[in-house]
């Protein structure tokens, strides 16, 4: 970057957000402010953590590149956006619900950090993206928030992403402070001086950009996996490193055969030795384990090889259930278990798999964060590792279930009349469709742009459907899991809203391509798509993904 001028600092909260006489804006061509309901729920678990393991030492918690803005004397965030953005919201929800309890210090860096000591209506942080943003932001939190009791946050405030992180935010802080017995003062104190970023203030909105995608693409030099294989070879003998060369490149090539990468691998096989959360990069964990073990370089490597093959064996299997847990966002976690499971050879890894199905599933339709998966999660790796019975690791399942009352949570959410829209949608409907018949190895079925939810009474009436259903009939049925189907991209284009015969004509009949989906082959067998012909299908369908997700 040629004679490029830099400033870089490692600065707390409070120097970025309270103490400097710095303020910010998100310029117009930056992308909206995106962060959801997992960041959210990621991001308090870690600093609650951070706080409860480690409340003497700093919490890095990435970059901050800024470019200074004279004329609008503030500086452009080009980098960090998301986390600052998140961070002044965190100090509204904090404000608004914990103030009467905040210390006079708690208080001027919760106050600072969101306005100017002197200036009430000059903010910290501002929005030049849309002028839309800029006013959700300001008079739905800034300002104050007014915290809505519902349990429908993704459907009643889906168009404020600002408001909605804060009852979010709202929700899990409660939840970790009421469980820890956390002092709110000491929280906040920890936040604002222990929490740190690196502060980059660049000359030009160009280097900014430069910077960034170094940041963001390049990364450091050597990562945490050259840092690990470096550390493993420097005990060996010139002959025994060429041995580990061999061994490191035939698991390096066997995983990329596989379209699988060795950090994934490596990940998965860390959580089979520790068993918990890590708390340091992968390099050092593995590292300390591997000295407290005293085993030599060879034996870890050859240890690492046979795990991996038990981590492709798991991801390559043609099996219903493996392609089902595929969809799951949070794939660390039954990556680990059943690796674990194939590597230590569990005898009752079918049935393991049909319970982590049930499990991880009740948990994604009824809204869960990966907070409350999380440490069952390593209970169910330690029983699996230990080799305990699966009575067991059901129990563990239903002990979570029970606590925070999931399984109502999922039936209420799965016969709701808006399946529709929600992360989960196509998933639940490929539950039915995979086990819809006998075959044992089918084909994975990718959720992608080519597979498409076909709504049999549509989104968009015309005087056909207006006789058949009234205006309160089709608010509860028309995005609900009866009215939904599985298309290829050209079938669904090709039903649009037509009448339902001329539906089933398209579905079936059209380039005279029956649609491959068995589900959908199911519509034939109705004769007309009414309110009873719904209330048919939605116990139909209940009833097959209840028989996948039960536990008794």
């Amino acid at each position: 970057m040629g004679n490029l001028k830099l400033e870089a600092e490692i600065k707390n909260i409070k120097k970025i957000l309270v103490n400097d006489e710095k303020f910010y804006q998100i310029p117009d061509y930056q992308r909206p402010y995106s962060w959801d309901k997992d960041n959210i729920s990621d991001l308090i678990e870690d600093l609650t953590n951070s706080y409860l393991n480690e409340e003497l030492e700093n919490y890095f918690c990435g970059s901050l590149v800024l470019v200074k803005n004279d004329e609008k004397e503030r500086y452009d965030v080009i980098d960090g956006q998301q986390r600052l953005t998140t961070f002044t919201i965190l100090a509204c929800v904090i404000r608004d619900l914990f103030f009467n309890e905040l210390n006079n210090r708690a208080k001027d860096y919760i106050l600072n950090s969101i306005q100017d000591k002197y200036d009430e209506n000059k903010r910290k942080l501002k929005f030049l993206t849309d002028i839309k943003y800029q006013n959700d932001f300001e008079e739905k939190v800034l300002k104050k928030i007014f915290f809505l009791n519902t349990n429908q946050i993704e459907k009643e405030l889906k168009d404020n992403q600002y408001l909605k992180n804060a009852h979010y935010i709202k929700d899990f802080l409660v939840e970790k402070i009421e469980e820890n017995s956390i002092d709110i003062n000491d929280l906040v104190i920890w936040f604002y001086e222990k929490v740190v970023l690196t502060e980059i203030i660049c000359p030009s909105p160009d280097s900014a950009i430069k910077i960034f995608n170094v940041l963001n693409d390049r990364g450091m030099p050597l990562s945490p996996i050259d840092i690990l294989k470096a550390s493993l070879m420097q005990t060996l003998s010139k002959e025994d490193r060429d041995v580990f060369k061999v061994v490191w490149g035939d698991i390096n090539s066997n995983l990329q055969f596989y379209d699988l990468e060795l950090e994934s691998m490596l990940n998965t096989y860390l959580y089979y030795k520790i068993a918990t959360n890590p708390k340091n990069r992968i390099d050092k964990e593995l590292i300390n384990i591997f000295k407290k073990e005293n085993k030599t370089s060879l034996e870890i490597i050859n240890e690492i090889k046979d795990f991996s093959k038990a981590y492709i064996r798991l991801l390559t299997m043609q099996d219903k259930n493996i392609y089902l847990l595929r969809y799951l966002k949070h794939k660390i976690y039954w990556h680990s278990i059943l690796s674990t499971a194939i590597f230590i050879e569990y005898k009752d890894i079918e049935e393991l798999k049909r319970l982590l199905i049930a499990y991880y599933y009740q948990n994604w339709i009824a809204g869960a964060t990966v907070a409350r998966i999380k440490q069952t999660s390593f209970n169910i790796l330690k029983l699996v590792k230990n080799k305990e019975s699966i009575k067991k690791i059901k129990k563990e399942m239903k002990i979570n279930l029970k606590k925070y009352d999931t399984t109502k949570q999922y039936k209420d959410e799965i016969s709701s009349s808006y399946v529709y829209g929600r992360k989960w949608d196509k998933a639940i409907l490929l539950l039915i469709e995979y086990f819809s018949d006998d075959n044992e190895y089918p084909s994975f079925i990718p959720i992608n742009s080519r597979l498409h939810l076909e709504h049999i009474l549509p989104q968009t009436s015309t005087e056909y459907w207006d006789l058949l259903f009234d205006k309160d009939e089709k608010e509860k049925w028309t995005n609900s899991l009866a009215n939904l189907t599985l298309l290829s991209m050209r079938k669904n284009i090709q039903a649009s809203n037509l009448s339902f015969d001329e539906k089933k004509e398209a579905y079936f009949n059209k380039d005279n391509v029956i649609t491959s989906f068995n589900i959908t082959k199911d519509i034939l067998k109705y004769d007309k798509w009414n309110v009873s012909s719904l209330e048919n299908r939605e116990n139909k369908l209940l009833c097959e993904i209840d028989k996948k997700l039960n536990f008794d």
